[in-house]
């Protein structure tokens, strides 16, 4: 019964020190700072190592994220790792924050580069000249389609 006492006081701690204040987030903050165009896209999002496109979930977030990035009409896309990026600001004990990739799709010029970070997520946006497949809003969905929550 103690250990469960003590498991119970240190998930109360944890969640008592966790802070739900995502304004002073790095990436918003550089959000804030981008110049937007009239339509109110970001303009570097993505496109500037200090405003990555913060997938988190390591390589899997990024193949997802991969997978999901469409063109502007919906073409899909074809990429190419680059390599790491920014090593300067990686200590010798951890790997660089950011990955560089090339993209293109059809009807694109050049390929651009993004830069994505596999090791902290944020919400997703769509960098601009982009789409993200199967999203077309951040709405929770209705009621009637939630799952049923089941208690244990």
């Amino acid at each position: 019964m103690f250990p469960l006492r003590v498991a119970c006081v240190g998930l109360v701690l944890l969640t008592a020190c966790a802070s739900s204040n995502k304004s002073a987030s790095p990436a918003r903050e550089a959000r804030a700072r981008t110049a937007a165009a009239p339509g109110g896209e970001l303009l570097s999002y993505g496109f500037d190592p200090r405003d990555p496109v913060r997938v988190g979930w390591g390589n899997q977030g990024v193949l997802a994220f991969l997978e999901l990035l469409r063109g502007p009409q919906g073409q899909r896309i074809a990429w190419r790792r680059v390599g790491p990026c920014c090593e300067a600001d990686a200590s010798p004990s951890r790997a660089p924050s950011l990955e560089v990739f090339e993209v293109t799709y059809e009807g694109l010029a050049t390929p651009v580069r993004l830069y994505l970070d596999p090791h902290h997520g944020d919400a997703i946006y769509a960098p601009q000249g982009f789409t993200i497949e199967g999203l077309t809003s951040r709405a929770p969905p209705p009621a009637e389609e939630q799952p049923e929550v089941i208690e244990l």
